[in-house]
């Protein structure tokens, strides 16, 4: 059985046409995934970000713990040698971080009435 022209033409239309609608179903799953994937990144996305204003607070309190251990320090340094002085500086450093942290100081807002 030999095909002609018109059916070996029709059959290739055919496997042409069934080719076409395949890739096109395969398309199709593929932006459904990735709709999938993009829904899932934006709820990652989402969630990062507020772990990430849960968590801005503790670098607040790691600086805060090194500058108390500073003071420690020096006011341990202090009452060996006997010199008050000592500790003046880290407590300075630390009380003009906490003022930035506050907006400002109130001593400021007193001296100026």
């Amino acid at each position: 059985m030999s095909l002609g022209s018109e059916e070996l033409w029709l059959l290739s239309l055919a496997a042409g046409s069934l080719a076409i609608i395949l890739v096109a179903v395969l398309f199709g799953l593929v932006i459904a995934v990735l709709q999938r994937v993009d829904r899932h990144a934006a709820r990652t996305h989402t969630a990062a970000k507020q772990i990430a204003q849960n968590t801005v607070s503790l670098w607040a309190l790691d600086q805060m713990n090194r500058d108390l251990v500073a003071i420690r320090d020096a006011a341990r340094g202090a009452a060996r040698a006997g010199n008050a002085s000592v500790a003046d500086a880290p407590l300075s450093a630390v009380a003009q971080k906490v003022e930035d942290w506050l907006g400002g100081s109130e001593h400021d807002e007193d001296k100026s009435s």
